[in-house]
């Protein structure tokens, strides 16, 4: 006979998770998207004629002041895919870079594609087609910055590991250095995450749903795996968590379903699935003595941090 507990394991930090969309069911093959860049890298003139800053400092740009700062290196992103929902998405094996632009003044500010990062002697193109124009929540928060709304991220797809500090942040007239101390990040292999999540078929209905992540970093490099649970019903909303793993450390994460605790008519059972790198799962956990009356309508929330 089955044990009236289920655990799943999966290989993580090759793919993506899948939510697509609004609350469906998530994709089980594990086959969900990867962040691919716009452009392919391409070789930069030694000398650009661009005025030059330090990364942090405002370079002004036909008559618009130009701001581009706090630098981030990532492996996987996490962002709504929609107001109830978190995904997940992965660099495979590269690594993302975030920056943060501000444009004020001026009529005309630079577009996102103006941007680039340079690394020696190579530019990698700014944006991320997987994300779009979703609201990251981590590794930054926030939308992407664009020419209307004037501030937001920029985010770049480099190779993992980078073999050098001598990065350097473009716009068509503006180039922001990026310290030593900023770039070494960006040196580490990537991480390389695989993970257990065991839940259980059936609890009683003063007891909330116990969620164990059996986490461990297989990669060369340390990360982040960037998780999140997603409530499919009757509940409608979602939490994150985050851990960090040093190369060939394993952890566990405890979580809980326990929104139905107390509320005086608990669901007959709850809905849910844990996404991360490379992972996606449903749940469906049976409240024994719970029931809902007929006509009762469903809860909604909005996703948390």
């Amino acid at each position: 006979m089955p044990s009236d507990r289920r655990a799943f394991l999966a290989s993580l930090g090759t793919a993506a998770a899948g939510m697509a969309g609004c609350l469906g069911a998530p994709d089980e093959s594990n086959g969900s998207p990867t962040a691919t860049a716009t452009t392919t890298a391409t070789p930069t003139p030694g000398s650009t004629g661009a005025v030059t800053a330090p990364l942090g400092e405002t370079i002004e740009v036909d008559g618009v002041r130009v701001t581009v700062s706090d630098l981030v290196a990532a492996h996987s992103v996490r962002y709504l895919s929609a107001p109830d929902a978190f995904d997940v998405v992965t660099a495979d094996g590269d690594q993302f870079v975030f920056v943060s632009v501000v444009a004020e003044g001026g009529s005309r500010p630079p577009s996102p594609g103006s941007f680039g990062i340079v690394v020696a002697d190579v530019r990698y193109s700014s944006g991320l087609e997987a994300l779009g124009p979703a609201r990251v929540d981590a590794p930054v928060r926030g939308r992407r910055y664009d020419d209307t709304e004037r501030r937001g991220y920029l985010a770049f797809r480099l190779p993992a590991p980078v073999a050098t500090t001598d990065l350097a942040v473009l716009s068509d007239e503006g180039r922001w250095t990026v310290p030593p101390s900023a770039a070494e990040p960006l040196g580490s292999p990537p991480p390389s995450f695989a993970a257990s999540v065991d839940v259980p078929e059936a609890v009683p209905a003063d007891d909330p749903v116990p969620i164990t992540v059996d986490l461990t970093n297989e990669g060369d490099g340390p990360g982040v795996f960037r998780g999140a649970i997603n409530y499919q019903g009757p509940l409608y909303s979602a939490a994150s968590f985050d851990v960090s793993l040093a190369a060939g450390e394993s952890t566990t994460h405890e979580a809980t379903v326990d929104y139905y605790v107390d509320s005086g008519v608990p669901p007959e059972r709850v809905q849910f699935a844990v996404i991360g790198p490379g992972l996606s799962r449903s749940f469906e956990v049976t409240i024994e003595g719970g029931g809902t009356p007929s006509g009762t309508g469903t809860a909604t929330g909005t996703a948390t941090h």
